[in-house]
């Protein structure tokens, strides 16, 4: 008999067992085969299908710089969504229910699900506790704004954590788009993990000079200078920028349509207060009368007095040449 081989009641055992996020299993019906429309919401919180980070990233190389082996010229770019559930804890989870009484009519019970969270403090990587606020400075927003409930949090007193919204991130080390690309498959508490080991790691190499060969194998070894720290700081060359909730675009276009928005309202006030057709029936009076063709007779006439052939002038000069 194969050890490995699950017995029958093993394999009724997890068949029966599921975790508390799946749905239970159900034996497949008849109907479920029947072509048919179906709705399909997706689930929400860590299972949700949603993208939370993007990664734009654009490197390359020369030919002496391959020969002196010197690092590719690479920009990355990220944008990452942190989401709620990202940074909350969930407490306690209850529900409440409340009958309105209507006149009339049956009372109506609601039954309503509050859940009681804790906020989940991740720092920031240290590419990020360097914001300034220079981001919001120049899109017009102040940099520790009332309205914004974590503005104390981003200030540059203290340690700076992760909040739920937008963030950009912008590198220009390879080092630092590859440890990106392998960030993206950790949740925000792994990342914190990571960063901690990387400083412990660094720590140990200033103290005693290389790492403990045990902790990593020959091949790492090879590839890497014992003279250089195991994890070279690539924060330098990174940007980690909170993005704000909603950009200001709104305003800053009011701001360049303000001169058209004014000429727009006197243009409406003349047309509503009739002097645009009273200059209207101004010009048409005007260009049926003869004082356009008067003034080209007169320019006409101007035009060949200065080109030195008026017939006033020539009789004059015969005149002065009779006897």
């Amino acid at each position: 008999m194969n050890p490995s081989a699950p017995t029958s009641s093993s394999s009724s055992a997890s068949a029966s067992s599921y975790t508390s996020q799946e749905a239970p299993p159900r034996s497949e019906l008849w109907w479920d085969r029947v072509p048919s429309l179906k709705i399909v919401r997706p689930p929400k919180g860590p299972f949700s299908p949603k993208v939370d980070e993007r990664c734009f990233t654009y490197c390359s190389q020369s030919v002496t710089g391959r020969i002196h082996g010197s690092d590719p010229w690479c920009r990355s770019l990220c944008i990452r969504k942190v989401f709620l559930h990202e940074v909350t804890r969930i407490l306690a989870r209850h529900t409440t229910e409340t009958v309105q009484q209507r006149p009339g009519r049956p009372p109506r019970r609601e039954i309503t699900e509050v859940i009681e969270t804790a906020p989940v403090h991740h720092p920031l990587p240290p590419e990020g506790q360097r914001y300034s606020g220079w981001l919001h400075a120049l899109l017009g927003r102040p940099e520790h704004d009332a309205s914004h409930p974590d503005a104390q949090e981003h200030g540059m007193g203290g340690m700076k954590y992760w909040k739920a919204g937008w963030y950009l991130w912008w590198s220009k080390s390879r080092w630092a788009a590859q440890e990106r690309m392998d960030l993206m498959r950790r949740s925000l508490g792994s990342q914190t993990e990571w960063q901690q080991l990387k400083d412990r790691r660094n720590e140990e190499w200033q103290r005693g000079g290389a790492v403990d060969e045990n902790r990593f194998n020959e091949d790492v070894q090879q590839l890497f200078d014992a003279n250089q720290p195991p994890f070279p700081d690539v924060s330098h060359d990174s940007i980690l920028l909170p993005l704000p909730d909603t950009l200001p675009l709104g305003e800053q276009l009011r701001n360049v349509l303000a001169p058209t928005w004014k000429v727009l309202g006197v243009v409406r006030e003349s047309v509503s207060s009739g002097a645009q057709k009273e200059l209207a029936v101004r010009l048409y009076e005007k260009a049926v009368s003869d004082e356009p063709m008067k003034l080209l007779r007169v320019a006409c006439s101007m035009i060949w007095e200065n080109m030195g052939m008026s017939g006033d002038d020539d009789g004059s000069d015969d005149t002065k040449k009779k006897p």
